[in-house]
């Protein structure tokens, strides 16, 4: 994976690209959050507008995975609507796409994410590992895994792990208990950490972080320590393995209200963004 270490940038901050006849999803918008160079992956935003259709029968070359922000949007006969979630393998069969009021959907492709005509070869598909639809809204949640953050405070909802790489999502509910300032300690994962802040606020050395703040985080990186006083809901991805911490001994503070002083390509950063976005490989 050759994408850069990106923490952290506000998705509002972000332009919208109208993307073309050739794309995966012609006549939608795209807010493009990272990409990896050579394998051409992307984490994006895609802005389906009211009355958006797609009927050609066809499959995406890619793995798609997507979480809806807002609105609804049907896929064959399914429909998904805000907190719903899905994982379709690359060759996932679809015959229509539609929706009639508008979504905004979080969206992870891990590879070029082509439309192609038609069914997929069967040894592209692999239905072992689709997950059709979670609703985050009605499923039961469990608790935080980790002693350290095993709170009352803290919900965990586990949406994927894959059975050969031990990649996983999963959504992450801290109440304004949760991390207050006793988890006071740095983090290190061997694997790749990619958060979503969908609502809430995280206070960590590198600024305050409020909903639609994004991060892509490499391995083997220490951060931290995390605070919040109002609670925060997080959609958390980790890539190359599942996720395992290792807690530093010495123990920090936490920054609160820290200035906004992000770790981010200098592409993003000398151009505030805007020609990083234009060179997205949508």
């Amino acid at each position: 994976m050759t994408r850069p270490h990106i923490e952290f940038i506000q998705a509002q901050a972000v332009g919208w690209i109208k993307l073309n006849d050739e794309s995966a999803r012609p006549g939608a918008e795209a807010k493009p959050l990272s990409h990896d160079a050579d394998s051409k992956a992307v984490t994006v935003i895609l802005r389906y507008p009211a009355g958006w259709s797609l009927s050609q029968e066809h499959h995406v070359d890619s793995d798609e995975e997507f979480y809806v922000l807002s609105g609804a949007l049907t896929i064959n006969d399914m429909t998904y609507e805000e907190g719903d979630y899905a994982f379709l393998p690359a060759g996932f069969p679809r015959t229509t796409m539609a929706t009639s009021d508008g979504a905004d959907v979080m969206t992870f492709f891990e590879g070029a994410h082509k439309r192609v005509a038609g069914p997929a070869p069967d040894s592209l598909y692999s239905k072992d590992k689709l997950v059709e639809r979670v609703q985050s809204k009605v499923v039961a949640w469990g608790g935080a895994t980790d002693p350290k953050v095993a709170s009352a405070g803290v919900k965990y909802l586990a949406l994927r792990k894959d059975s050969d790489t031990g990649d996983t999502t999963w959504l992450l509910d801290i109440d304004e208990t949760g991390m207050t300032g006793e988890v006071n300690r740095l983090e290190t994962h061997p694997v790749v950490e990619e958060v979503f802040l969908l609502s809430g606020e995280f206070h960590m050395p590198m600024g305050v972080l409020t909903k639609g703040a994004y991060f892509w985080r490499p391995p083997g990186i220490p951060h931290g320590p995390v605070g919040t006083n109002i609670g925060a809901l997080g959609l958390f991805r980790c890539k190359g393995g599942p996720l395992t911490t290792e807690w530093s001994e010495e123990t920090h503070p936490v920054q609160w209200d820290a200035p906004y002083a992000p770790i981010l390509p200098e592409a993003v950063a000398n151009s505030l963004l805007s020609d990083y976005d234009a060179a997205q490989p949508y």
